[in-house]
């Protein structure tokens, strides 16, 4: 079920941290890091001045970027390539280019930001490279078109949402062997996507709450949301949703979990306390993704397929307006402060900055790069398509 690597598993359970000295960036909260697809590199924008300072060259397509503060290194998957770049944000500079599976996709950070979790899309596989020693040290199979992954506390265990299943795989991070699923439709289905006009969806995400005590996996083909407890992987409730939920997004205080459900363009507020769907309001076409922001009294739904960010009071459960944008969004990240949303505008090449209390954009900013595909900040919530 898994493929190991010649280097041990057991040093994946102690992996060492330590935080580099000096930083060719002097905060590095202080940054969006930008992947464009199209001109293979990932642009650095100074959110102080919200000008490009640094463009980074990797491989080719990237598609996400995570970033370990405690190392000071910047991962990126390169999906045309089969790699995953290593960046020395000390220096701007590739330390490590590692060979991994088909179509490396999406990545997360355990929680000491040692280990980066890779799905291979295009295999099935998930990669479990060691940010330290710089390479690959086990590889798991078993998986169904892998997408977003989520740790657990500790670090141990590693949940998979399966775009190609109707469960999540539970991974066994020491081991690196797959310790169980969690069903959430009431069936086992495995869709193998052929093409991109392919319909099924089955799970993109198991969304963690701040403090990594739940999980949330909404599977599309189902409308329904599991709540899963993630020190000990139980169901703890499923919950029923919009047609063809996206999947959650956690506001940075842990209060509620927002899903576009893009099958009906509604939008389902649940509440992470009572563990009930509180509100379901109206969406837009193909949401991508749902930032908050302004002490979380405020959500921004992104839609893609209408050009805009739909605006939610968090205060009053309802709509409070939209933001027309001028090209087509991907998905963005608010800054730490909660004050400033940016939004990667693909087809425009340009990051869009929205002033998260004044509901308006207060500026575009060029010379970003070919395709942008998305944005992350250091210490913000941080999600992936």
């Amino acid at each position: 079920m898994n493929k190991l690597l010649t280097a041990g598993l057991g040093a994946l359970a102690a992996l060492a941290v330590t935080a580099p000295s000096v930083h060719a960036l002097d905060d590095l909260s202080n940054y969006v890091f930008v992947p464009n697809r199209a001109s293979a590199d990932v642009a650095v924008i100074d959110t102080r001045t919200d000008a490009v300072v640094a463009h980074i060259p990797v491989g080719e397509v990237p598609h996400q970027v995570a970033v370990s503060q405690s190392l000071g290194k910047m991962v990126v998957s390169n999906t045309a390539d089969d790699t995953v770049s290593v960046i020395d944000l000390a220096t701007l500079e590739t330390s490590a280019t590692i060979q991994l599976g088909h179509e490396p996709e999406h990545i997360e950070l355990d929680p000491s930001g040692a280990v980066a979790a890779i799905g291979n899309i295009g295999d099935g596989t998930v990669s479990l490279v060691s940010l330290g020693s710089e390479h690959e040290v086990a590889r798991v199979d078993g998986l169904h078109e892998p997408h977003n992954m989520t740790f657990d506390p500790s670090g141990t265990l590693l949940y998979v949402g399966n775009l190609g299943a109707s469960f999540v795989s539970v991974i066994d991070v020491p081991q690196a062997t797959i310790a169980g699923e969690i069903v959430i439709g009431p069936d086992r289905a495995l869709a193998h996507h052929e093409d991109d006009d392919t319909a099924y969806q089955g799970i993109i995400n198991v969304t963690a709450t701040p403090d990594g005590h739940l999980g949330f996996a909404a599977y599309g083909e189902g409308d329904r949301m599991a709540v899963i407890e993630l020190e000990s992987g139980r169901t703890l409730k499923d919950l029923a949703l919009g047609d063809t939920p996206w999947r959650a997004f956690t506001t940075s205080d842990g209060r509620y979990m927002i899903v576009p459900n893009n099958g009906d363009e509604t939008v389902s507020v649940v509440s992470t306390e009572t563990l009930d769907e509180v509100a379901r309001l109206p969406g837009a076409a193909d949401m991508t993704g749902v930032n908050t922001g302004w002490f979380d009294t405020l959500a921004y739904v992104i839609s893609r397929g209408d050009d805009k960010a739909l605006i939610i009071d968090l205060e009053t459960m309802q709509t409070a307006g939209e933001i027309a944008l001028p090209g087509t969004p991907e998905t963005g990240v608010v800054t730490p402060d909660g004050t400033k949303l940016y939004v990667a505008l693909s087809d425009a090449n340009t990051v869009a900055v929205i002033d998260v209390k004044a509901k308006a954009v207060t500026a575009t900013i060029e010379g970003v790069g070919e395709e942008p595909w998305g944005a992350h900040i250091a210490g913000a919530v941080n999600y992936c398509h």
